[in-house]
């Protein structure tokens, strides 16, 4: 077959993929979410394995187990009653921000308007608490539901973490026997570069959920401990994470005091930033070696394509197709491993002139 014919014919069945990925975009992404829980649930299982050996189905038991008490835990410290109130504090922002503004009016700051347009000002510009869990169900997709999404995800990690060997050994038989050796390395990789961005989310939950939760409980607020654990489980999504989080306790803080409110933002900004700005950079240019620049590009192009979702996954994919990327395309067609960070033994100084590791 000439040349010309092959590339067109691979164009015209790249094109039609694409066409194809774009229409099941969302269950794709289901399925990713998926195999990231089942990389959790891998993890987890490796872990338990050092310390109790026992058969693969044993272990994930255990740990699934163990992760529902969890969730139980949580939800009867107080999880349900955090959400009913959440109408109340909302209620008690209005009002402390209409006292506010009476404040200033009487310091002849704003020109005055009516109370009962100034509230209704508020209730436009801010969400109605009541619709925040229906609005939530249309991130994951209005075919199934957020019921059925978190249903096929959680099954789906199960089934994958019950033996993960047979299912990548399975999808290797579709592949060339020449090409097998190569897709194998870059399977193997991608999964060591999903199992390093994870143990990197989980330091940083734990991390972030002890630092809020000392703080919400030095300052005296209720349902700390439900505050806490919500402020880490959100900090899974990488950049818009700790500001999700950042929302529910803000409005408990709203229900004390001023000065609560002000000594908890200013705690809540310290330990974000710390968390942001110094140790999940450190913590993925040294497990991961990815970039932040291009992770959140990344972030913002699945972000507007598939929405909170695509916000949330957009890391671990990116993590992947870099990996991918570099095991498929650009080692093969260099002949030679790329360079990721400095080599084992340089010294860390270099010349201005010296060419430096690619940042992809």
């Amino acid at each position: 077959m000439p040349v010309t014919t092959r590339s067109i014919i691979i164009g015209i069945f790249l094109v039609a993929g694409l066409i194809l990925a774009w229409h099941l975009s969302h269950i794709l992404l289901v399925i990713f979410a998926g195999i990231l829980i089942a990389c959790v649930l891998d993890a987890a299982v490796r872990g338990l394995g050092r310390i109790l050996p026992a058969p693969r189905p044993v272990l994930l038991t255990l740990v699934s187990l163990a992760i529902l008490i969890a969730i139980g835990i949580a939800l009867s410290f107080g999880g349900f009653g955090l959400w009913r109130s959440l109408q109340d504090l909302w209620r008690v922002l209005i009002a402390e921000a209409t006292r506010l503004y009476n404040q200033l009016v009487d310091m002849e700051l704003v020109n005055e308007v009516n109370r009962s347009d100034f509230e209704a000002m508020l209730r436009n510009m801010l969400p109605d608490p009541g619709g925040l869990l229906n609005q939530a169900g249309s991130i994951f997709g209005s075919t199934i539901g957020v019921i059925g999404d978190v249903v096929i995800i959680v099954f789906l990690g199960l089934f994958f973490a019950i033996n993960p060997v047979g299912y990548r050994d399975g999808f290797l038989l579709l592949v060339p026997t020449a090409q097998r050796p190569r897709i194998l390395n870059a399977l193997s990789a991608s999964g060591e570069a999903l199992r390093g961005w994870i143990v990197t989310q989980l330091a940083m939950m734990v991390l972030i959920g002890t630092l809020v939760g000392l703080l919400l409980w030095a300052l005296g607020v209720p349902n700390a401990f439900v505050l806490a654990l919500l402020a880490g489980a959100l900090n899974f999504i990488p950049f818009l994470g700790p500001i999700f989080s950042a929302v529910p306790v803000l409005l408990t803080l709203a229900a004390q005091d001023t000065q609560v409110l002000l000594l908890g933002a200013i705690g809540l900004f310290l330990i974000q930033n710390l968390e942001g700005y110094i140790l999940t950079p450190m913590l993925q240019q040294r497990i991961i070696k990815l970039s932040p620049a291009w992770s959140l590009s990344v972030m913002a192009v699945l972000g507007s394509l598939f929405g909170l979702m695509g916000v949330a996954l957009a890391t671990p994919i990116f993590a992947v197709i870099r990996t991918m990327v570099l095991k498929l395309y650009v080692e093969p067609r260099d002949e030679k491993p790329v360079l990721l960070g400095p080599v084992e033994g340089q010294s860390s100084t270099r010349s201005t002139s010296a060419p430096s590791a690619p940042i992809l």
